[in-house]
């Protein structure tokens, strides 16, 4: 079990009651935001939502917990701990503190309560609330944006998407696949959908993951774009068109998996789009 895991059942410990996966969310972000500890390493991210700050990976890590028998769905909305569950709900000391600190003082907070103090302190957090919004959604420059997920979750990668305004997702991977969660071509395409981010997947600019096999130094990378640049962004004159029409149509930007933007084909494809359509590349990363 994942120690944020661990966190999670240990927060539903505290609580001392059955909560609802929406309190318990909110419990989590403020762990997260207002506490020294942060919940711990690796706790979750949050991303803009319907009710504030949300977290896609919370939810489907809690329905997870449900099928191993750790927790409880009585109506598929309140969640509460197991006798197992009990057993497993433990968390460092620091963490455990602010666990403490979190429970005691918002345990007796009806939900709206709770949420108008999140709202009112995160405001930035209500730009795609169905409640109330209390600031603006950003919508970025016209610009070839790029972006890479490399050792982000999905929460905190969507979040960096709103925040810089960006309204469409190019994948420009060959084969969208991904162990993390949310990285999966249909699971990106549907999570992107929930915040109003247009999805689109352009295989054809891409590159096979077997000419990715042996990279080991620079040179090796520049030997693989210079062979991209002549082979795939010299035939792929349609595919290249179609996305300089994307980006001139609303803020999109290009996504693969390497965070740095040197080292992935997505910088290269950037350039010939940009150079078509006379915007400049900025390369987005998460903090």
């Amino acid at each position: 079990m994942l120690k944020r895991q661990r966190v999670l059942l240990h927060l539903l410990k505290q609580a001392g009651k059955a909560i609802t996966r929406m309190e318990l969310t909110k419990w989590c972000f403020l762990l997260r935001h207002e506490t020294p500890s942060g919940g711990g390493p690796a706790f979750y991210d949050f991303v803009p939502y319907q009710y504030g700050p949300f977290s896609f990976s919370i939810y489907q890590e809690l329905d997870k917990l449900v099928s191993q028998s750790y927790i409880e769905t009585p109506d598929n909305m309140t969640v509460v701990l197991t006798t197992l569950g009990d057993s497993a709900a433990t968390a460092p000391p620091e963490v455990s503190r602010d666990i403490d600190a979190i429970t005691t003082r918002f345990r007796g907070f009806s939900t709206n309560r709770l949420l108008d103090y999140v709202y009112e302190q995160f405001p930035a957090y209500t730009v795609n609330s169905v409640r109330r919004q209390l600031a603006p959604r950003p919508t970025a420059l016209p610009n070839v944006y790029t972006v890479g997920y490399e050792k982000c979750s999905v929460d905190k990668f969507l979040s960096l998407l709103v925040s810089k305004g960006i309204r469409r997702l190019i994948d420009v991977r060959m084969n969208p696949i991904a162990r993390r969660y949310g990285f999966h071509k249909s699971t990106l395409r549907r999570l992107c959908g929930k915040l109003q981010i247009d999805y689109k997947h352009i295989p054809e600019l891409g590159i096979h993951s077997k000419e990715r096999q042996q990279l080991a130094t620079k040179e090796d990378y520049e030997t693989l774009f210079k062979g991209y640049e002549q082979t795939t962004l010299c035939s792929e004159d349609a595919a290249i068109e179609s996305v300089v029409a994307m980006v001139r149509e609303m803020p999109s930007a290009l996504v693969c998996m390497e965070a740095d933007p040197c080292f992935c084909h997505r910088l290269r494809l950037a350039k010939v789009v940009a150079n078509r359509s006379g915007l400049e590349v900025v390369n987005l990363r998460a903090a």
